[in-house]
């Protein structure tokens, strides 16, 4: 996989001037018609149209693997009746892949795509992430770790329950962050608040992204503002979760 062979192992410096653009922290930091682009300090996305024809080989024989369980969210929603939004949706899981022999198909139900497809990695000295939906409307969020996901390399933080606005779900258990093994597949609704914390470690922390909508509720679903809003929700929940645990625990 030749991207593999381009990631980013520190802090890139951008290669020309630019005139600056909105976004998070970070983002100005590189133009953003280059390979790997920022989306905070230290943390560098290849997306799909800077993916080689062999990269993008390798990350579909991969996605077959994975396609099960992108059915299995959807379907259910159908047979929830409630195509767009809904109540109900997956929780973040972690799963480990297995050598077994998986029955895969090559198309996924009609009405749904893959809107992102995307290597990543969280350099040293890496920050974190703003808080942040990947989509308003319910869809599915895939992520396989190349490298074990800790605190400390930056492992991926989410508000369990924020999907659907269950606040006993996350009041009680706050942010939680990914703890899983190389090779794992984690899993969670397009509509959870979450983000990448810093890598604090020596070490880079890549991972592969993949992601499903649906054809009329493609993301982000919503502009600028709805960005900021998420952001600043994320961070009150934040806040006010830790606290009420640590009230708890005393």
């Amino acid at each position: 996989m030749p991207a593999a062979n381009t990631i980013p192992t520190q802090l890139v410096p951008p290669k020309r001037p630019q005139q600056r653009r909105r976004g998070p922290p970070g983002a100005n930091m590189i133009p953003q018609d280059e390979p790997w682009r920022l989306s905070a300090y230290g943390r560098y996305h290849r997306l799909e149209n800077h993916l080689g024809e062999e990269d993008i080989r390798v990350l579909e024989q991969i996605e077959q693997r994975i396609l099960p369980l992108v059915q299995g969210f959807f379907e259910q929603q159908e047979k929830e009746g409630n195509v767009v939004g809904g109540d109900e949706s997956l929780e973040s899981t972690t799963t480990k892949t297995t050598t077994s022999t998986t029955t895969t198909t090559n198309t996924i139900m009609d009405g749904i795509y893959r809107s992102e497809l995307q290597l990543m990695t969280a350099v040293p000295g890496s920050g974190n992430q703003s808080w942040h939906k990947d989509n308003r409307a319910r869809g599915l969020s895939i992520i396989v770790p190349l490298v074990d996901f800790t605190p400390e390399n930056g492992g991926t933080q989410l508000l369990l329950g924020s999907h659907d606005n269950k606040w006993p779900l996350f009041a009680n258990g706050g942010a939680r962050v990914i703890h899983a093994p190389a090779g794992s597949v984690v899993a969670y609704d397009s509509r959870t608040i979450h983000r990448g914390l810093g890598n604090e470690t020596s070490e880079g922390r890549p991972a592969l992204i993949f992601c499903y909508d649906r054809v009329e509720t493609p993301p982000p679903g919503c502009g600028t503002l709805g960005s900021v809003g998420t952001s600043y929700q994320g961070r009150l929940i934040d806040i006010l979760t830790g606290a009420r645990n640590a009230v708890s625990a005393e």
